[in-house]
């Protein structure tokens, strides 16, 4: 229930990003002080009375000065020093479907790191691990704009177009994120979240182009050599474009456990 919610200040981290800009707009309607921060912002000094943040900040393409490590762990890190003598009663993270500690790739091994430094701080903490992120035709968001044909173009596709991802609706990880954030009645740890049905990638290029679309691929041993050489392809960028990233369970499990419904590509893009 709604009116059971916390009503205390929220911070969230990653303010600026696709999620954190349609998550300010959600929380906008509710009682809650909503505290976006910026890299100059004082974090410590936003969370110290705050009931709950919601730590957005990372990237999977990571942008000079920034690295790996300082856009997705060194920002978690900032949020546990920030926690300690704070009245904070939970914390909230989006992290990525794959991430995994033991990972050779260092994107996923360092979001999973991110996460094991929230949940270190004893603090309850909700995980929620997400496929990749897609939003409605006029804002859809970084990795799906990379997808859309300009001017009749074609569109380049890393590999064969041939794997598998369960698209999530932008709106459905902000409804995750808000319910995880502020219904005490939903449950801590960790959860995947993703779509209802999984797309080639070729597949998901046609359906928000059309079928008329051109495509173009870069096979895998190519795309490879390429993020060797091109800072614009970074290796750990090029290894998730080329992975499957589908959850292991059911999509609608995390859904009915954080009390929101997801919704398909067909009703998001049109």
């Amino acid at each position: 229930m709604a009116d059971q919610w916390l009503t205390g200040p929220v911070v969230v981290t990653g303010a600026s990003g696709q999620v954190g800009a349609a998550l300010q707009e959600r929380l906008s309607g509710l009682p809650n002080d909503v505290r976006p921060i910026g890299r100059r912002d004082d974090l410590t000094a936003a969370v110290r009375d705050a009931d709950v943040v919601v730590h957005l900040a990372g990237t999977l393409r990571p942008r000079r000065p920034d690295t790996y490590a300082s856009s997705n762990l060194e920002t978690a890190e900032a949020v546990v020093a920030a926690l300690v003598g704070s009245s904070v009663r939970r914390v909230v993270t989006l992290s990525y479907l794959d991430a995994d500690p033991a990972s050779g790739n260092l994107y996923l091994r360092l979001k999973a790191e991110a996460e094991q430094r929230l949940e270190a701080t004893g603090v309850p903490t909700v995980v929620l691990r997400a496929a990749h992120i897609y939003g409605d035709a006029s804002r859809p968001g970084p990795t799906a704009e990379a997808m859309l044909s300009r001017g009749g173009k074609p569109v380049s596709v890393l590999g064969s177009g041939g794997q598998r991802w369960a698209w999530v609706a932008n709106r459905d990880v902000v409804e995750a994120l808000t319910h995880a954030a502020l219904d005490p009645s939903t449950p801590t740890g960790t959860y995947e979240l993703a779509g209802p049905r999984a797309l080639t990638v070729d597949d998901f290029v046609r359906q928000v182009n059309g079928a008329h679309v051109r495509v173009r691929h870069l096979n895998d041993p190519m795309a490879r050599v390429l993020s060797r050489v091109l800072p614009s392809l970074p290796a750990p960028l090029v290894d998730v474009m080329l992975r499957d990233c589908v959850p292991t369970g059911d999509p609608a499990d995390t859904a009915s456990r954080f009390g929101f419904e997801l919704h398909d590509l067909d009703a998001e893009w049109t």
